[in-house]
Parts: C-alpha cells; structure tokens; sequence
C-alpha cells in the first residue's frame, strides 16, 4: 500500500512539471529559429536536411511543439507553427523581448535555481557576469518600459526639465521615448556595460540631445550642473543594502532642488506576485554580486533617511511585483548645516542687539 502512495505521489508531481515545456519548447524553437522553418507546413526531414539538425533531436521536438500546442500536424507528415500562439517567435513579428525572456529563464534562472542545493552546502555562490549577460537583461527590462513610459511621461509633462538622467540605462529606451516628445531636453544614459553602451548609441544615433557615458552609478555625475529627473529604474538589486542610502545620497547631490527621481524594481512580500517575485529574489541572493530584493518597508526607511519624500507607489506589472515610485528631494545634510549656520548666526546678531540696547 505505501509503494502505491508513493507512486500516486510521485504521479502529482510529473503532472506539476508539464507547465515547464511551452517554456522550454519556445525557449529550444527561438533559438535554433525553428519556428520559422516550420512557418509553412514541412517534414521534419525536409527542416532536417536543410538546417543540419539531428533529425531525431528535431522529430521530439515537433512531438512535444504539437502537445503543448505551439505546432500543428499537418497531413502528409507535416508540421506548421501556430500562428496564434508562437505569433511573437516567427516572421516579422519576432519580439527580440520575448526571445531575450526566455533565454534570461532558460539560460540563467533555471542553471542557478537548480543549483540551489550546491549553494546551500558549499555556501558559495553565483556570480553574475555583467559582460556576458548584460545584454540579455538589458533587452528583458526594456520590456517595462511599455508599462512605465505613460507615468514618467505624464510627470515631466508639466515641469520644466532641461535635463534627464537614466541610471543603468541598457540600450537607451526609456530616452529614446521621451526624446520623441521632449527632442530639446538633454538626456545622458549611464550603464557599467561597454558592450551595452554601444548598442544604446547605435540605436539613439538619430537622437541629437541623447548621449551615453560607460560609469559607475555610485560615483558618476554631470560634469556640470544638475539633472531635473533622474531614472532609477531595475538598480536595486545590483546594490548591496547597505549601499543603497549612499546611492540615493550621492543622488541627491546632482539632484535639482525641485527635481524628482523615477523608481522602478521588484519589491519583495507584497501583496502581488508572490510566487514569482519570491523566485525571483531566490535567484539574486544565490549570486555574490547580487542582492535581495527590497520591501516596502526597507525603501520607506531609507528614503526617509536620504530626505526623499517617496509617493505614487504603485504597482506596475503585478504577477512579477514590479512597483514604480517617485522620489522628490526633501532638507538635505547640507540645507540643514546651512539652516543651522544661518539660524546660529541670526541668534547670536538678536544677542549682540540685545546687548547693545
């Protein structure tokens, strides 16, 4: 009786992993390009023949493509990408953002969750590698700015800005969209990533106020000036929690004193998104240069101690937990010193009056 449990047991758990093929599936189709060779009906010899490709390799996967639904079976052997359902993978409707996701999970999410149990017992970790992968993560989180760009749009609408700062900029998107609105603002993007950089420059050649500077986010600032809004967006999780107050600091002063700063991270034991922002967050902390993911409670903390004033929290894609908000600057160390000095010395002129009367 208890083999019969345990093979019951055993059966609930099989069932739980079919979510996992349409992902692997497409991951397989997106990158050998398969789904368009089956964009018009094929053999799986005729596809065979024609890319190199095992035919055996190839043939499973047709079999699983046609289970979860990704192909059709056609007669005389045959097979069609659906265009329904992989409309995003074939032709020229192929979304660089949906092949860079599922690279992103397939390529490195699932490699260190699996890895999991080699962390736990060697306490070592991952490391993440910015030149490798940059490009790829850069390419996923342009993916928000679809969601995000309406809100920042909407903010600066009204406000006279003359300069735009995006913090780990990627490939430049969010300045492109607002440079099509705002052409004569000046906008200077700043990523770590040479290779990243680059792409950002090629794709904003036709922008004449967009630039780009290879720097670190922790000591890079204007070489004059100060910026009226500055993008922090997807940042969080590459700064330790103890940097994160100096980085909001160092911020605050190249901030202009009505400027405000866009924030966009996932935040950690929300309301939304559990499950994914929890495996998400798993993923960061398995890696020694990658960091857990904030709560609510911690970014209230420490703007509050930078004198930021935090509002509009809200969130932006809730199954991942990802949250928008906007920082304005409040008294900074220096006002307050200032405030002192001034208030010191206007007390000590009222008692020197005072005396002399």
């Amino acid at each position: 009786m208890n083999e019969w449990i345990h093979a019951i047991q055993a059966r609930k758990w099989m069932k739980k992993n079919e979510s996992f093929l349409p992902v692997w599936h497409a991951y397989v189709g997106a990158e050998l390009d398969l789904f368009h060779h089956f964009k018009k009906a094929r053999t799986v010899e005729d596809v065979s023949k024609e890319t190199g490709f095992p035919i055996d390799l190839l043939a499973s996967w047709t079999n699983v493509g046609v289970a979860v639904k990704h192909l059709k079976r056609r007669p005389n052997q045959t097979f069609r990408t659906s265009k329904r359902r992989c409309a995003s993978l074939v032709g020229n409707n192929v979304s660089p953002g949906v092949k860079a996701l599922l690279k992103e999970i397939m390529e490195l999410h699932m490699p260190t969750l699996l890895n999991y149990p080699e962390y736990m017992r060697s306490e070592k970790r991952a490391r993440f590698d910015h030149e490798r992968h940059g490009g790829i993560v850069a390419e996923t989180s342009s993916l928000l700015e679809h969601f995000a760009i309406k809100k920042i749009k909407k903010m600066i609408a009204d406000r006279q800005v003359t300069r735009i700062v995006d913090l780990g900029c990627g490939h430049g998107g969010y300045l492109r969209k607002l440079a099509d609105e705002h052409p004569e603002v000046e906008m200077i993007g700043v990523d770590i990533n040479q290779v990243v950089i680059e792409e950002a420059r090629e794709k904003s050649q036709n922008y004449e106020h967009v630039h780009f500077d290879v720097g670190d986010i922790h000591s890079w600032r204007p070489e004059e000036g100060k910026a009226d809004v500055i993008l922090l967006h997807n940042i969080f999780h590459y700064i330790h929690p103890d940097s994160r107050q100096g980085l909001l600091d160092h911020l605050n002063s190249y901030l202009s004193k009505d400027g405000l700063i866009s924030v966009i991270t996932p935040i950690s034991e929300t309301e939304h998104g559990e499950a994914f922002s929890s495996a998400f967050n798993s993923f960061f902390v398995a890696h020694s240069n990658l960091f857990a993911l904030p709560t609510k409670n911690q970014l209230r903390q420490i703007t509050a101690d930078c004198q930021f004033e935090l509002f509009d929290l809200d969130p932006i894609i809730k199954e991942g937990s990802w949250f928008t908000f906007w920082l304005s600057p409040g008294i900074t160390l220096q006002d307050l010193r200032q405030t002192q000095i001034a208030g010191s010395s206007e007390q000590t002129l009222t008692r020197q009056q005072q005396m002399s009367s």
